[in-house]
């Protein structure tokens, strides 16, 4: 075992490394969580413009409705006229009809003992008068009729075809509506997904924010020890595994946006053994947010190993840990979609490819 003042001096080392880390993640989940605001703004005033525009559709597909209630108001109006018509033209007919079969039946010789009968010359002219009055009346009053029945039918026309019209509009502003209720639908999903995205994001931060006012307390307590050497060593696979993710920018499957991902991730079953990649101090055991359990080595000269989403952690803080040793057993805690290991090597708190670093 190494003395205790030079674990602590490991561990100071540790700390500083992963505070340095943890400040520049917060700085980039800073600027995600910016554009995550911008974008999740973005959809809300597409959405509102959408809203509005259904909202103006729904107005002219009820103004549109309106208009065809009363064209069919009208149309029945005009029907109820057209009828009328109809009936009035027939009783004429039917009266002029009737008059004139009655003079077929009669002859000429009605008019004239009409005519005849009369006593004096202006009795005379007075009857042949009525005679051609009562004629002349009939035919008009049948004229009449027949123009404003007429009348009446280039009306209703008229009015079957702007009810036509109408309707046509009614149809497709009713078809439009649809539509951008399918959009506004469409475009609410999409800000519940944004903002879920959001909401991830500032819970990362948050705790990220933590972790980083955590390790300054830890700091302070160590403040004044001096740093250790150079890490001059080679690392060793922490794990019997294939590598399943390597190290760079990729999709992350549980958050759903692009990230780097700061180390490599090893295919292996839950409870198997993880060792230390190097001698070092054990700087942390413990959870770390979306690492889950976590084991964190101090190599020396900038140098640390993380092992994460671990099952069991073997590893204390402040223990001094062979190279090859057990410290932990594989699991899937924290943000994992199956049991693997998660290692990272950084030098100096920034994220170097574990590839590259002596594996």
């Amino acid at each position: 075992m190494r003395k205790p003042p030079q674990s602590k001096k490991l561990q100071k080392t540790a700390l500083k490394s992963k505070l340095s880390a943890t400040q520049q993640q917060l700085s980039a989940v800073q600027g995600q969580l910016v554009a995550a605001k911008r974008s999740e703004d973005a959809i809300v005033l597409e959405l509102s413009q959408v809203e509005a525009q259904l909202l103006s559709t729904r107005q002219k597909l009820a103004e549109t409705k309106s208009r065809l209630n009363r064209t069919r108001d009208e149309q029945q109006k005009v029907a109820g006229l057209l009828t009328k018509s109809q009936k009035q033209l027939a009783v004429a007919q039917h009266g002029l009809a009737q008059r004139m079969a009655a003079n077929y039946r009669q002859g000429p010789v009605r008019y004239a003992s009409v005519l005849l009968g009369a006593h004096t010359m202006g009795e005379l002219v007075s009857r042949a008068q009525l005679i051609r009055s009562i004629v002349k009346y009939e035919s008009t009053l049948i004229a009449k009729i027949k123009a404003s029945r007429e009348q009446v039918v280039k009306w209703k026309v008229l009015l079957d075809q702007k009810a036509t019209e109408i309707h046509k509009q009614e149809l497709a502003l009713g078809g439009q509506q649809d539509k951008e209720a399918q959009l506004v639908q469409k475009r609410r999903g999409v800000l519940a997904e944004a903002q879920a995205a959001r909401t991830q994001i500032e819970a990362e931060y948050a705790q990220l924010a933590a972790d980083s006012q955590e390790i300054a307390k830890r700091l302070q307590a160590l403040e004044g020890m001096p740093l250790p050497g150079t890490f001059a060593g080679k690392l060793i696979q922490p794990v019997a595994g294939r590598i399943v993710s390597p190290f760079g920018m990729r999709f992350h499957p549980i958050l759903k946006y692009n990230r780097l991902h700061a180390g490599v991730d090893f295919g292996a079953g839950t409870g198997t053994p993880i060792v230390a990649a190097a001698t070092g101090v054990v700087a942390f055991s413990g959870v770390m947010r979306g690492y889950g359990n976590v084991v964190l080595l101090d190599h020396g000269g900038g140098i640390s190993t993380l092992y994460a989403h671990c099952s069991v952690l073997l590893a204390h803080e402040g223990e001094s840990v062979e190279q090859g040793k057990v410290i932990a057993r594989v699991g899937a805690t924290g943000l994992a979609t199956g049991p693997h290991l998660h290692f990272e090597v950084r030098r100096n708190g920034t994220p170097v490819n574990p590839i590259g670093g002596g594996l």
